[in-house]
C-alpha cells in the first residue's frame, strides 16, 4: 500500500513541475543560462568564473517579425551590391570602348602574338558586343608568318569580361581572314608570350585564305574556304581547324575544289591534316562529281611545308600525276585504295618556285590500256582472230604501278603479279622516260600459253615466246620517244626466224579448231587431228598438266565471268 502511494506521489510531483514550467513560459519570464570558464589570477591561482546569460523565449509573432527584418536587411544588401556592380559594369563598358583601352589591347595582342605591329581599327567594344572593322598583324622577318589580316570581327562578350578586362566569349565571328606565309620557310609555330587577352571557345570565318608573300612562286594557295576552329581541351594547347568549300590551287598542277578538311595544330606543329576534294569543274551544284582526291600528312616543327604528303585519288587520269607523260601509249584511271584514313602509298611533294609537284609511289589503277608498241602486233598474230580485238589495244581491268620521278626522269614499274588479267594477259617490267622524252626499259608481255602452244604440232610455243607457268612471255627492250614509242621487236623476230627453221611448220589459224583442241587438252587426251583438207593431218600439242589453267573461249565481255576475273594468276 505504501509502495502504491509512493508511485502516485511521484506522478503528482512531476505534474506540479510541468505546470510550473508552463506557467513560467506563459508569463514569458526569461530563463538563465550559465557559462563556466577557468580564470588564472595574477598569483597563479585558478578560479571558476560563472557567467549567467539570459535567454528570452520568443513568441511565434516575434519570430516572424525578426525574420522579416533579416530578409529586408538581406535585400537591402543585395540591392547595394547590384547597384555597385552595375555602376562598375557601366564604368568598365565606358572604359572598354575608349581609345585608350583599344591601344592597350593592341599592345597586349602584339606581345602575345609575337608580332612586330598590330593595328586595330573600328568600333571596339559597344555595349556587350565586340565589333572591329579590321585587325592587321605584321610579324618579324625570322617568323614563318608574314602577315595576318582579319576583318568584320564580331562577338558577344561574357559579363566576366567587363570585370576582368580580358575579352572572353563563346564564339568569335569574322567575315574574312587571311594568313600570309613567307616563301621557302619551314614550320615554326608562333610562341605566345604574356597574357592571352582574347579567349574564345570557338571561331568562325566565312572567307578564310592562306597564301604566300610571293604568290606566283608559291607551292599552293588556299582560297575562300569556310573555316571553323575550336579548342578540344581547356588548356588550349591544341586547336582543331575545320574547313569546307573553297579551293586549293597547287602550283603547276590542278585546282582542287574542297569538300572538307581538318587540321590538328599543337605547339610543335601540325600533328595531322586531311583534305578531300575534286578536280572536276562543277557548274551545276546538282551535278555528280566524277573524281575525288585526298591528301593527308603532318608537318613537324622545322620540317618543310612542301611535304611529302600522302595522296589518294579516284577516277583521275594517271597522266595527271606524270605531267602528261606516257599518255601516248599508256592510259589508266586511278582507283581509291581505302575509305577514311589514307592507306595508299602514293605521295605528293610540293615544289618551290611555282614548279609542278612531284608524285611518287604506288598508284592503283583501272581501265589500263597499253598500245603503239610493235610487240603488240606480234602478239596479235598468235591470238585466235575472233579474240584479237581483246588485244588491240591490250587491256587490264585493274592493277597497280609504282611511279618514280627523279630529276625529271619518270619511271613506271609493273611489279610481278601487279598487272594480271586472268586467262587474258599479264605484264611486268619497267618503262623509263627521261627529260629528253627518250624511252628505255624492258617489258615482259604474257599471254595464255595454250594460245601459242596450239600453233605447232610439237606443243611448244613460237620462238618469240618463252614458257613461264601458264604464260607464254614475250620480252622486249624499249626505245624511241614518248610520243613515238618503239621496241626491239624486229631483232626479236629475226632471232625467232632462225629458231623456226628447226621447228615443225606452223599451223595456220584457219586450219585450227581451237575449241576442239582446248577440250581435248582439258580431257587429258593426246594429240588431236586438225582438218585434213586439203593439207595432210598434223598433230596437236600433248596434253598440258592438269594444274595449268588453259585459255577458254571468252564471252562477248571478257570480264563477265562467274568467278572473280581479276584474281591474280600464278605470276610468270
Amino acid at each position: 500500500m505504501g509502495h502504491k502511494d509512493d508511485k502516485y506521489g511521484e506522478e503528482e510531483e512531476n505534474l506540479t513541475q510541468v505546470r510550473s514550467i508552463i506557467k513560467h513560459l506563459n508569463e514569458e519570464k526569461p530563463a538563465q543560462e550559465r557559462a563556466r570558464e577557468v580564470v588564472v589570477r595574477a598569483d597563479g591561482s585558478k578560479v571558476v568564473r560563472v557567467t549567467k546569460k539570459r535567454r528570452v523565449l520568443m513568441s511565434s509573432a516575434d519570430v516572424r517579425r525578426r525574420n522579416r527584418k533579416h530578409i529586408l536587411y538581406l535585400l537591402a544588401g543585395c540591392l547595394v551590391l547590384l547597384m555597385a556592380g552595375g555602376a562598375y559594369l557601366l564604368f568598365r563598358m565606358s572604359t572598354m570602348s575608349s581609345s585608350a583601352y583599344l591601344n592597350e589591347q593592341q599592345a597586349a595582342l602584339q606581345q602575345a602574338w609575337g608580332a612586330s605591329t598590330v593595328q586595330v581599327e573600328g568600333v571596339g567594344v559597344e555595349g556587350t558586343t565586340l565589333q572591329l572593322n579590321s585587325v592587321v598583324a605584321e610579324f618579324p622577318e625570322d617568323s614563318m608568318l608574314q602577315r595576318v589580316e582579319m576583318s568584320g570581327v564580331q562577338a558577344r562578350l561574357d559579363m566576366l569580361s567587363f570585370f576582368t578586362g580580358v575579352i572572353k566569349g563563346e564564339t568569335l565571328e569574322m567575315e574574312r581572314a587571311l594568313i600570309v606565309l613567307r616563301n621557302g620557310t619551314r614550320m615554326a609555330m608562333p610562341r605566345q608570350t604574356g597574357v592571352d587577352r582574347w579567349m574564345f571557345r570557338r571561331m568562325e570565318c566565312k572567307d578564310f585564305s592562306i597564301q604566300y608573300t610571293d604568290a606566283e612562286n608559291a607551292p599552293l594557295q588556299l582560297k575562300n574556304t569556310q573555316a571553323y576552329m575550336y579548342y578540344p581541351n581547356r588548356e588550349r594547347t591544341t586547336s582543331v581547324l575545320m574547313f569546307r568549300n573553297g579551293s586549293v590551287n597547287i602550283a603547276g598542277w590542278k585546282t582542287v575544289q574542297i569538300q572538307e578538311g581538318k587540321v590538328h595544330v599543337s605547339a610543335t606543329g601540325i600533328d595531322d591534316f586531311s583534305l578531300r576534294g575534286t578536280t572536276d569543274t562543277v557548274t551545276d551544284v546538282a551535278e555528280q562529281r566524277r573524281t575525288s582526291i585526298s591528301f593527308a600528312g603532318e608537318i613537324n616543327e622545322g620540317s618543310p611545308l612542301t611535304g611529302p604528303f600522302a595522296v589518294e585519288a579516284d577516277n583521275m587520269a594517271f597522266a595527271d600525276f606524270t605531267d602528261g607523260r606516257f599518255e601516248e601509249f599508256f592510259t589508266a584511271r586511278t582507283v581509291t585504295a581505302s575509305h577514311g584514313k589514307l592507306s595508299g602509298k602514293a605521295t605528293i611533294s610540293l615544289a618551290a618556285g611555282g614548279a609542278a609537284p612531284v608524285f611518287k609511289g604506288e598508284f592503283r589503277l583501272k581501265d589500263i590500256s597499253l598500245s603503239l608498241f610493235p610487240a603488240l602486233m606480234a602478239i596479235r598474230e598468235h591470238i585466235e582472230p575472233a579474240k584479237r580485238r581483246l588485244y588491240n589495244p591490250i587491256s587490264w581491268h585493274r592493277g597497280y604501278v609504282c611511279l618514280g620521278n627523279e630529276d625529271g626522269v619518270y619511271t613506271v614499274e609493273f611489279p610481278e603479279g601487279a598487272m594480271v588479267e586472268r586467262d587474258l594477259a599479264s605484264l611486268r617490267g619497267r618503262i623509263v622516260l627521261n627529260g629528253s622524252n627518250e624511252l628505255s626499259g624492258e617489258l615482259h608481255y604474257g599471254i595464255p600459253q595454250v594460245l601459242a602452244r596450239v600453233e605447232y604440232p610439237d606443243g611448244h610455243p613460237d620462238p618469240i615466246f618463252t614458257s613461264s607457268g601458264e604464260w607464254a612471255v614475250l620480252t622486249t627492250r624499249l626505245k624511241g620517244r614518248g610520243n613515238m614509242p618503239g621496241d626491239d621487236m624486229a631483232e626479236v623476230e629475226a632471232r625467232a626466224a632462225i629458231a623456226r627453221r628447226d621447228r615443225p611448220e606452223r599451223i595456220p589459224f584457219d586450219k585450227l579448231d581451237v575449241n576442239l583442241l582446248t577440250e581435248q587438252v582439258l580431257k587429258g587426251q593426246g594429240a588431236a587431228e586438225t582438218p585434213s583438207t586439203p593439207e595432210p593431218v598434223q598433230e596437236t600439242p600433248a596434253a598440258a598438266p592438269a594444274t595449268a589453267p588453259l585459255f577458254q573461249p571468252s564471252p562477248a565481255n571478257p570480264f563477265e565471268e562467274s568467278e572473280d576475273p581479276f584474281a591474280p594468276s600464278v605470276p610468270f
